[in-house]
């Protein structure tokens, strides 16, 4: 697994969280103290009565309004509400609420009961009840009025005071209502903050979701945050690692399969070309005569074994493809294949792909392989070596060569294909292993139809699997005439001579 990088620790997440509880604190804090500005403000200004105005200006309101001719409501400072009786207790007028009155009518008209000695002899009765302090005093003109006051502040103008609440009332209101605006703004920027430090982690799971794993895990400056983030990060590695894995698996898989079906053309070639050759024997000899051709029928029993063996191995072509389709290796289990047999074999297999394309055949096993083994998948190495064969019959112009060997300096098991042909061109000879390269015009044939780049390179997979390589070149006269390609195949034997040796 590839190195993770490592993310920075940050600041705790309770860090942040008691941050924007001090925003807060501070905030309403702050709207408070402003409230209690305004209304000191307001007092200042003479807009508002201070709370104490009633309690401490009410004897200078009893004298004044004893002192008035006649009884002027309107000189009544809004910081106190009045109720004038006559005689009986009647009420003549009032500015109290409704559900105040009658409060104030029980007060006064037990003062009076109690203490009409006093009011008369221009004494003032103060009475308090239920945070409202009541005044009642006789008039110049033997009425009597009894002023109520709270210890509350109070517009100045009477308008105000008969339709709005209260002014410390109004600030309390204020004062919440901006607590509550402060706690929801800042809120809202917290929750901003926090997607916004979230935001690496909602892209790395988007992301993710969307199986686009080619990208690195961001990160926060929250430590939490950051420990989400890193594992994440693990996450991502890990299911990347995992579907490359599995691609590449599939890739094997895919690029088996095709190479198998590709594997089909030469046992196909070989079939096809020697039964037209037998159907095209049988139709043309007549009974007696083809009985007695020895040599004609030798060819048509070369042509039938031909035939035979390659369905053989179009049988087993077929089974692995069966096992490819199930997603098994390319290269099943190796085991120690004896390198003269393997070269026989080999080379009965190429006669017949050669004989079927009309193609002269040299071959050259030489002494060096005798008793040498090598541990391989004897299939997977038989198709690499008939693949290219095929190659080499399908461009040449009448030969082809075989020789294998052995290379005891590099200790390797050596297959040599030689052809006539027009050779590589140098794109061919950089690129020609590729998979699916069809880039060479310069190398076209007829028998074997179609090229799909996947032959050579077929081939060079199974090689590399078994820890060799695969060499292309050109067979080239001294003056610079190209006279045919070249292709070797080079399979370590894994061990010094002696060790090989049975």
């Amino acid at each position: 697994m590839a190195a993770l990088r490592p993310f920075r620790r940050g600041i705790p997440l309770s860090l942040v969280i008691v941050r924007y509880f001090a925003y807060v604190i501070v905030a309403v804090g702050i709207v408070w103290v402003l409230s209690f500005l305004a209304l000191s403000a307001a007092m200042n200004a003479g807009a508002v009565y201070p709370a104490s105005y009633g309690a401490g200006h009410v004897d200078e309101m009893v004298e004044a309004l004893r002192s008035e001719r006649d009884f002027d409501p309107e000189s009544i400072p809004t910081a106190y509400r009045y109720v004038r009786l006559g005689d009986a207790g009647a009420v003549l007028e009032s500015d109290l609420p409704a559900d105040e009155l009658e409060s104030a009518l029980d007060v006064a008209r037990s003062s009076l009961e109690g203490d009409r000695g006093e009011i008369e002899r221009g004494s003032a009765a103060v009475i308090g009840q239920n945070g409202v302090t009541y005044t009642v005093f006789e008039l110049s003109d033997s009425t009597v009025c009894l002023l109520a006051s709270e210890f509350m502040p109070q517009f100045v103008s009477r308008t105000f005071r008969d339709t709005l609440p209260n002014p410390q009332n109004l600030m309390l209101v204020a004062a919440c209502a901006g607590s509550i605006a402060s706690v929801l703004l800042i809120s809202h920027r917290a929750s901003r903050t926090i997607a916004r430090k979230m935001a690496p982690l909602t892209d790395a799971a988007d992301r993710i979701a969307q199986e686009d794993l080619a990208f690195t895990v961001g990160s926060s400056n929250v430590r939490q945050i950051n420990d989400v983030l890193e594992a994440m990060e693990r996450m991502r590695s890990s299911l990347e690692e995992s579907l490359e894995a599995h691609w590449r698996a599939e890739q094997a898989q895919r690029n088996q399969v095709a190479a198998l079906a590709h594997d089909l053309k030469t046992p196909l070639t070989v079939v096809r070309a020697n039964a037209d050759y037998v159907a095209e024997e049988i139709e043309g000899m007549s009974a007696l005569k083809r009985a007695s051709d020895a040599g004609g029928s030798e060819d048509i029993s070369a042509a039938a074994r031909d035939a035979a063996a390659a369905a053989k191995r179009l049988d087993d072509y077929v089974r692995l493809l069966i096992e490819a389709s199930h997603g098994e290796a390319a290269i099943r289990a190796c085991a120690f294949v004896r390198l003269d047999e393997f070269a026989g074999e080999l080379e009965r297999e190429v006669r017949a792909l050669a004989r079927a394309a009309g193609v002269a055949l040299e071959v050259d096993r030489g002494s060096s392989l005798a008793g040498m083994r090598l541990q391989a998948d004897r299939d997977a190495l038989g198709r690499a070596v008939a693949n290219v064969v095929a190659n080499a019959v399908d461009h040449a112009r009448g030969r082809i060569g075989l020789v294998f060997g052995y290379d005891a300096e590099g200790g390797f098991f050596t297959v040599r294909v030689d052809d006539d042909g027009p050779g590589f061109s140098p794109d061919a000879l950089e690129h020609g292993c590729e998979r699916f390269f069809c880039g060479d015009s310069s190398r076209t044939g007829a028998l074997m139809g179609e090229h799909y780049g996947i032959g050579l390179s077929a081939a060079s997979d199974a090689v590399i699997a078994h820890g060799g390589m695969i060499e292309l070149s050109n067979r080239v006269e001294e003056p610079g005439r190209i006279l045919g390609a070249r292709v070797i195949l080079r399979i370590p034997t894994f061990g010094d001579q002696a060790s090989l040796r049975r």
